[in-house]
């Protein structure tokens, strides 16, 4: 499908108390950080009668703008090297590496034979793994997605990531991993789809038709899995349609091809061993 893999994303991700441009080079999110402190602005008070003291307070107060501004972009750049280091792609390129080899290693066990079939679900890796696995096999750089590793509460907020476009601005993403419902053959049980609360753009389903033998590799998931994609604008849509609210998480019941159930037709579907990095 025409999905934004890599989005041509250009919604600053921030909050009411992230507020100053990190002034990062193209290429890297442009994240928005600073504390509350960094908000304020001096304060002035020129004495009538001492010559000269508006513009020594004028210059204290550009001298003060000017170190909060550094603070800011210091705060910044530590932020979005942190978002990296907990980024599943940026763990996954760096797996040669013992540590990060070892995490991999990990996780592949546990999804292979720490978990019962029917609880893989609740882990936000179930959908997280095999998209970061496969994102890197067709060329997606961890600049490029950010996957966040944490199972909840990671510093993506209630987000599970973001996509960056090429100008460095950056959208959020939500993944939802799901297994088949029982007696069917391609049909998947969606749990927990937020909206209120929430900030991304962009919702990536991963419906696995059968369970991967291996969760460490892109041919290991690939064979296995379908892709699903839908726009928050279309996904709300979608709930206004079938007079559902956007206030309380959603199951959504979907099978590729089908537009049977409420969010259905708003999904657009490719098979994960078929997905390619999209074009500007």
């Amino acid at each position: 499908p025409a999905s934004p893999i890599i989005g041509q994303a250009r919604i600053v991700r921030d909050s009411p108390s992230r507020v100053a441009d990190t002034g990062m080079s193209s290429g890297s999110p442009t994240w928005t950080t600073s504390s509350q402190e960094g908000n304020s602005q001096p304060s002035t008070s020129p004495s009538s009668n001492q010559e000269g003291s508006s513009q020594s307070s004028s210059s204290q107060s550009s001298s003060n703008q000017s170190s909060q501004s550094s603070q800011s972009s210091s705060s910044g750049a530590a932020f979005a090297e942190a978002l990296q280091a907990t980024n599943i792609l940026n763990l996954l390129a760096n797996a040669a590496n013992d540590r990060e080899g070892g995490w991999l290693r990990r996780w592949d066990k546990k999804m292979r034979k720490g978990l019962p079939i029917h609880s893989r679900d609740c882990m936000d890796m179930a959908g997280k793994l095999p998209l970061a696995l496969k994102a890197l096999d067709v060329g997606i750089s961890p600049q490029e997605l950010l996957v966040d590793c944490a199972q909840a509460g990671g510093l993506h907020g209630r987000g599970d990531g973001s996509l960056v476009g090429s100008d460095g601005h950056a959208e959020g993403i939500e993944i939802k991993g799901a297994g088949l419902k029982s007696g069917k053959k391609r049909t998947f049980a969606f749990k927990g789809i937020r909206v209120k609360g929430t900030t991304w753009k962009h919702l990536f389903l991963l419906g696995r038709q059968r369970e991967p033998e291996g969760w460490s590799s892109a041919r290991d998931v690939d064979g296995c899995i379908w892709l699903g994609y839908v726009g928050r604008d279309r996904y709300k849509q979608a709930l206004r349609e079938a007079e559902r609210s956007t206030r309380v998480p959603q199951d959504a019941t979907v099978t590729p091809g089908s537009s049977g159930s409420w969010l259905g037709s708003a999904v657009e579907w490719v098979r994960l061993r078929d997905l390619t990095r999209a074009t500007p």
